[in-house]
């Protein structure tokens, strides 16, 4: 998936481990001139980017959904994903199962897995 033709992203965020690599991720994001959102059901603080509980609270719309640990919670995210018509998922190195991949195929999602997000948004 080429990111340079989206312009507004919602990291998933599940695990307060992965805080430190999501402010990254945000960060990086941000320089390259990308919206980028948080969603977050456990009320982590996350200091770079505007949290929401649900994709269905965040106000505009979402080209890209990335998924940065291999979490439950995944499943869900790929009801909300259905019900709102985002077309593309990014799932980072060790953040999915077979199961969660085969879901979003059958939703004819957009699937990049199994890549790094930092050295993708680097090598633009």
């Amino acid at each position: 998936m080429n990111l340079l033709k989206y312009h507004s992203l919602a990291i998933i965020i599940d695990d307060e481990k992965e805080i430190y690599k999501v402010d990254q991720i945000i960060d990086m994001l941000k320089s390259k001139g990308y919206e980028v959102v948080c969603i977050n059901k456990n009320n982590y603080n996350i200091v770079n980017a505007q949290t929401y509980e649900s994709l269905k609270d965040v106000p505009h719309n979402i080209d890209v959904v990335i998924i940065t640990n291999l979490s439950l919670q995944t499943y869900e995210i790929l009801d909300e994903i259905e019900l709102l018509d985002i077309k593309n998922i990014w799932f980072e190195n060790g953040s999915y199962n077979e199961s969660m991949l085969k879901k979003a195929k059958d939703l004819r999602l957009n699937i990049s897995c199994g890549l790094s997000l930092f050295k993708e948004i680097a090598r633009y």
